[in-house]
C-alpha cells in the first residue's frame, strides 16, 4: 500500500507545484520577482522531498538495527557493544535487553511453578495412598474373614483412625493450597498475646497430659502486638505439636515471650530429640521429614504452614537445637502490623 501511495503523493505535490509556477508567471510582477519565486518555489519542493527522503532512510535504517538487535538478544548475545553509547538504538537496545530478562525470568518462574505443582501432586498422592490403602485393606478383610467381636472392634478403630488421618490431611492441604494461592488474609488486631498462647496450648494439652509432660508458660499478661490471633494460634500450635510429638515421656515444653525494639518474640523449647542443624532450613519445606522422625506420625505440614502463617504477617521464624538435647522455636511478630 504504501509503495502506491508514496508515488501518488509525489506526483500530487510535482502537479501543485507546476500548477502554481503557471499561476505565477501568469501575475503582473516584474520578471525577476517571478524567478525568484519560482525558484523559490522548486526548492522548497525539493528540499521537502529531499528531506523525506533522508529522514525516511534514517527510519529504515534505525528500524532494521533495531530488529537486528532483538534478534541478538533473543538469541542470547547481550549486544554490549552500543549499549553504552548514547544514541536512540542503545537505548533501545538496553530496553529491549531489559524485556528479554524479564520475559526469562517469568518463563523461568512459571517452569518453577509447574515443577513444583507436580512435585505437589506427587506429595499428595503419597500421603493419602497411605490411608486408603488402610481404608481398604481392613474394610476388605472385615468382610471376607470371620472375625471375633472384639477384632471387628478393633478393626474398626483403626479404619476410623484412619479416616480421622485422611480428614486432617485433606484440612491441611485445603489450607495449604488457601495460603499459597493468596486465598487467606490476615486480620491483624492488637490483642493480649496471652490469650493466643492458651489458645495454641488447649491444642495440644491433653496430648501433652498423656505423656505426663510438663507444660511451663512464661508470658506476661500486658504484652499486646498486632496479630491475627486465630491463625498465629494455630502457626503456635502446630510448633507445639511437634514438640509434643518428638520429646520423650515426663518432658517439658516452656512457652515465654519478650518485647524487643521492633518484634515481639515467642519463644518455644523443649528438651527432645532434638533437630540436625543441617536440616534447619528444610524442615520448613512442604512434607519433609527428618529420617529420625519417620517413626512417628505426622505428614511434615505443620511447620510448613506455620512459617506460611506468621510471613504473611510480616514476621519469621528461628530455629536452634542441639540433639538430644531439644530444639527452640522463636516466633518474631512485629510491633506494627505489616
Amino acid at each position: 500500500m504504501k509503495k502506491i501511495v508514496w508515488p501518488i503523493l509525489t506526483a500530487v505535490h510535482f502537479l501543485a507545484v507546476c500548477g502554481g509556477s503557471f499561476f505565477l508567471f501568469l501575475q503582473p510582477v516584474s520578471f525577476e520577482i517571478k524567478i525568484l519565486l519560482w525558484v523559490s518555489m522548486w526548492g522548497l519542493w525539493a528540499a521537502g522531498i529531499g528531506s523525506y527522503l533522508y529522514f525516511r532512510n534514517q527510519y529504515v535504517k534505525y528500524s532494521r538495527g533495531v530488529c537486528h538487535y532483538a534478534q541478538e538478544i533473543m538469541n542470547g548475545n547481550p549486544c554490549a557493544e552500543v549499549q553504552n553509547q548514547e544514541t536512540l538504538t542503545s537505548k533501545m537496545v538496553m530496553e529491549l535487553q531489559k524485556t528479554g530478562e524479564i520475559l526469562e525470568y517469568k518463563a523461568r518462574a512459571a517452569e518453577k511453578e509447574k515443577a513444583e505443582t507436580q512435585q505437589m501432586v506427587s506429595d499428595i498422592t503419597h500421603q493419602l495412598k497411605t490411608p486408603i490403602t488402610n481404608i481398604k485393606m481392613y474394610g476388605e478383610t472385615l468382610c471376607e474373614e470371620n472375625l471375633s467381636k472384639n477384632e471387628e472392634r478393633q478393626f474398626i478403630q483403626i479404619i476410623l483412625q484412619q479416616v480421622d488421618k485422611l480428614e486432617f490431611l485433606i484440612e491441611s492441604l485445603a489450607e495449604m493450597s488457601r495460603l499459597e494461592s493468596k486465598m487467606l488474609h490476615m486480620h491483624p488486631e492488637n490483642c493480649k498475646l496471652i490469650q493466643t498462647v492458651s489458645r495454641a496450648l488447649d491444642t495440644v494439652r491433653s496430648r501433652a497430659d498423656e505423656k505426663k509432660m510438663e507444660l511451663q508458660v512464661d508470658v506476661r499478661p500486658t504484652i499486646e502486638v498486632s496479630h491475627d490471633s486465630k491463625w498465629t494460634a494455630e502457626a503456635l500450635g502446630n510448633i507445639l505439636d511437634n514438640a509434643v510429638k518428638y520429646t520423650q515421656s515426663g518432658g517439658k515444653i516452656t512457652v515465654s515471650a519478650r518485647n524487643l525494639e521492633m518484634y515481639v518474640v515467642i519463644s518455644i523449647s523443649d528438651n527432645g530429640i532434638g533437630i540436625d542443624p543441617g536440616h534447619y532450613n528444610r524442615i520448613f519445606q512442604r512434607f519433609y521429614r527428618e529420617a529420625k522422625a519417620a517413626k512417628t506420625e505426622g505428614l511434615g505440614i505443620g511447620l510448613y504452614l506455620a512459617r506460611q502463617i506468621i510471613t504473611l504477617q510480616g514476621g519469621y521464624i528461628k530455629v536452634r537445637s542441639k540433639e538430644g538435647y531439644g530444639t527452640e522455636f522463636e516466633v518474631f511478630l512485629p510491633r506494627r502490623a505489616a
